[in-house]
């Protein structure tokens, strides 16, 4: 089984529920999540553009539309700890925590981590692409990190024992967060920029802080994030990414956050995509994790660092900070 550090899955069922559809994962979903063999991940709220011009308002409606999927869906439960996370298994239930990738939509007020937290809330990302309040994403300005508030705000996170996630952010927000943490700290959704040199993939020393912290990186599925090559960009060229980041780091600080996208509108994925199509080869969507991960094992990663990558490293990670 695996664990998926990452899915925007809430950005489409917000959509979704503004039709007026509803029961969405079941119908949309879950059925390709079970044919991955995903039992678990975590679903982000984010502004998904063209919507980023009023974070505020989207924001909320997809609290709300969360809030309404998961009154009806049998098949999912909300899960706030990995106790939490064992009933769900238990009950054979896809298991999701709630994440926020980006918090231009909060109030420039550290108590609105305590008004996320009550709703549910245990993994943030400070920024998205963007610049807001408290961060800065990777196309925000250079040399602008944390704000004051947004130290205050990574602190708080810190304190209540939230997930606190550094995917997206520039150097000086990462950086910024390292000097704060006290213990892990997680790049959800991240690659080697070794191999593939973009700002949203991390350097050497990037990741070798994460690993110091006892944090890990999730590999991401999007196919700019894996090679420059469109002929590279395949399910075996993230597993080169996989293989360099376990020889730098080890693999006990290397998952998975995977990212698919597939689901969203053009008018979402342009907001971010340079290519025609952000499909990658062999992972063209969570149905086809099994099979990256038969990629893996021709890398000569072993059984049991497959089961470390595949959900074992993120159930440490949320066993520490979540509790």
């Amino acid at each position: 089984m695996y664990f998926d550090g990452h899915s925007d899955i809430w950005a489409d069922v917000n959509i979704k529920t503004l039709e007026g559809k509803t029961d969405i994962i079941k119908k949309y979903h879950i059925d390709r999540l079970r044919k991955g063999q995903i039992e678990g991940a975590i679903f982000v709220v984010w502004v998904d553009p063209p919507f980023t011009d009023d974070p505020k308002k989207r924001t909320a409606q997809i609290f709300d539309s969360l809030k309404k999927e998961a009154s009806v869906s049998d098949d999912i439960m909300i899960v706030k700890s990995y106790a939490d996370i064992e009933k769900a298994k238990a009950a054979g239930k896809f298991y999701v925590i709630i994440g926020m990738e980006g918090i231009s939509g909060l109030e420039p007020d550290v108590s609105e981590i305590d008004r996320v937290y009550d709703l549910g809330v245990r993994h943030i990302i400070m920024s998205w692409n963007e610049e807001n309040d408290f961060a800065t994403g990777v196309k925000g300005t250079p040399g602008r990190g944390l704000t004051e508030l947004g130290k205050a705000a990574a602190k708080k996170i810190l304190s209540k024992n939230m997930i606190l996630d550094v995917s997206h952010g520039n150097e000086n927000t990462f950086w910024d967060i390292v000097n704060l943490a006290d213990g892990p700290i997680v790049a959800s959704h991240s690659n080697a920029r070794a191999l593939c040199d973009v700002p949203r993939n991390l350097k050497d020393e990037q990741l070798k802080a994460l690993a110091d912290l006892g944090g890990v990186v999730g590999l991401n599925a999007f196919c700019e994030f894996i090679d420059p090559d469109k002929a590279n960009q395949s399910a075996a060229g993230l597993a080169k990414h996989a293989a360099y980041m376990a020889d730098l780091i080890g693999v006990e600080h290397v998952c998975c956050g995977f990212d698919f996208d597939g689901f969203l509108p053009k008018s979402a994925v342009s907001g971010y995509a340079t290519q025609d199509s952000p499909v990658t080869k062999g992972l063209e969507d969570c149905s086809k994790v099994p099979g990256f991960f038969k990629e893996l094992k021709k890398t000569g990663f072993s059984d049991a660092e497959l089961e470390m990558i595949a959900y074992k490293n993120w159930m440490r990670i949320i066993k520490e900070r979540i509790g």
